[in-house]
């Protein structure tokens, strides 16, 4: 009896919505540059505030336009590995959040199997003898450059990307550019900082978890289980009815439902100092046909670099099958919901990979985050006003710092509208109660702070 209970609760649990069980493997990181201090030290005198309407830069107003970092991710495969084929057909669904822009290249995978498998010393291994060598072999910090500058076939390059990013207004950017004067540098200073600088590189390391025994074990309850029914009702219709629901109910978990993996995500970030843009901007940037150019740069193999920053690894438990109608879907969305855990924990724990989010509304205060990022009625946000000083260039300050509603928090992570206790919940953003702080309007934006 005691082991059917066993099995029930395996049942019960397997239907039932169910978090990731996290392992901190964070790591002291490299990464040379640091993040801009929240609390600017301009002087209001020297400052415009950005805001709806801005003459030079897209103010925040009513379209929620914001700078945000930049994000490209790459799978780290295990082709030994069973369900390796179904998860590399999977990682590329999976989108970049819209919080990031999309910095994705040609590339999206890496190869593993170099790494010798054995507990002790995978962990170990993963960077030196398989991401190391890939962010060599395959130049993937000068891509991330390229790519900001749009290199086009015959080695020219332009700041269309850069513009666009940075909210700047097209005609007003050239124009200070063009004149090469204080406020041009400045600006082209301020894009690379707070654009360029930030521009990230995870390595999603996913392995499956053999789910056979899971599968079986919870299989076998469900037919036990049918068998107690049957018993109890003496073998009636409604004990056969049962029976055949563990039968079938089993067969589905088999096929999707015992499906985990492990996934450890490494943090890189583009290094882009005064000695990296200097030499770009001096000796490769060039918007006229330059052969020379063109090809210094492709043969250059020391100035463009990846910092690594940190790791974090979640072990996925047992997912609900709700929305889901095939295997496919039961891999995406353990997948995409661990990947989404792993960026959020990186984020709290490194200061410059975290997000900056828009204040969505005043009334109620709210934002467009939620249970994805990992938010908890703990949590708490700084609400930062950007500013701009005399010479071009953006500040965040802080005036104010706001907390989550317990109870009113989103539920935005893949699929939760298919959850049971999502069915009814038309909540579309979380809400917040201030702190400290006031005055605050739609388009400030939040940031996460310890």
């Amino acid at each position: 009896m005691k082991k059917t209970f066993t099995y029930l609760l395996l049942f019960t649990g397997a239907l039932a919505l169910a978090g990731c069980h996290s392992t901190k493997t964070l790591k002291s990181a490299t990464a040379t540059a640091t993040a801009t201090a929240a609390s600017s030290t301009v002087s209001p005198d020297d400052t415009t505030y950005v805001a709806k309407g801005a003459q030079h830069v897209k103010g925040q107003g009513e379209n929620l336009d914001y700078r945000r970092s930049s994000l490209c991710s790459i799978l780290i495969r295990h082709t030994e590995k069973k369900y390796d084929d179904d998860i590399a057909a999977v990682f590329p669904t999976i989108p970049i959040s819209e919080k990031y822009n999309d910095h994705n290249l040609g590339v999206r995978t890496i190869n593993s199997k170099m790494i010798k498998k054995t507990k002790s010393v995978h962990g170990k291994q993963v960077l030196p003898k398989t991401v190391d060598p890939f962010i060599t072999d395959q130049d993937v910090a000068k891509q991330l450059v390229a790519k900001w500058f749009n290199e086009a076939g015959d080695g020219t390059f332009n700041m269309n990307l850069v513009k666009e990013r940075g909210l700047y207004d097209a005609d007003y950017f050239d124009e200070q550019m063009a004149d090469q004067n204080v406020r041009g540098r400045s600006i082209l200073a301020d894009a690379g900082e707070d654009l360029i600088g930030n521009t990230f590189v995870i390595f999603n390391d996913i392995e499956y978890i053999d789910k056979e025994k899971v599968a079986q074990g919870v299989g076998t309850g469900l037919r036990i289980l049918g068998a107690v029914a049957s018993i109890a009702t003496g073998g009636s219709n409604i004990g056969r009815s049962v029976n055949s629901l563990a039968k079938t109910t089993a067969n589905v978990l088999d096929e999707v439902g015992g499906f985990r993996v492990n996934i450890t995500t490494y943090l890189y970030r583009l290094r882009w100092d005064d000695e990296t843009s200097g030499t770009f901007y001096s000796q490769y940037y060039t918007d006229t046909p330059d052969a020379a150019k063109k090809t210094a740069f492709k043969n250059d193999k020391s100035t463009f670099h990846l910092d690594y920053i940190g790791s974090y690894k979640v072990t996925t438990a047992k997912s609900t099958l709700g929305g889901v109608k095939d295997q496919h879907g039961m891999i995406r969305k353990v997948c995409q919901r661990a990947i989404d855990k792993n960026i959020a924990q990186l984020q709290k724990e490194y200061e410059e990979f975290r997000v900056k989010t828009p204040l969505f509304s005043v009334s109620p205060l709210s934002a467009k985050i939620g249970l994805k990022e990992d938010i908890t009625p703990k949590s708490k946000f700084e609400v930062l006003e950007e500013v701009e000083d005399a010479e071009g260039k953006t500040h965040y300050r802080r005036v104010g710092v706001i907390q989550p509603i317990k109870g009113k928090i989103w539920d935005n992570r893949y699929m939760a509208e298919y959850e049971d206790e999502n069915k009814n919940n038309t909540r579309t953003a979380t809400e917040f109660k201030v702190i400290s702080g006031r005055g605050f309007t739609a388009g400030m934006l939040l940031r996460e702070i310890k």
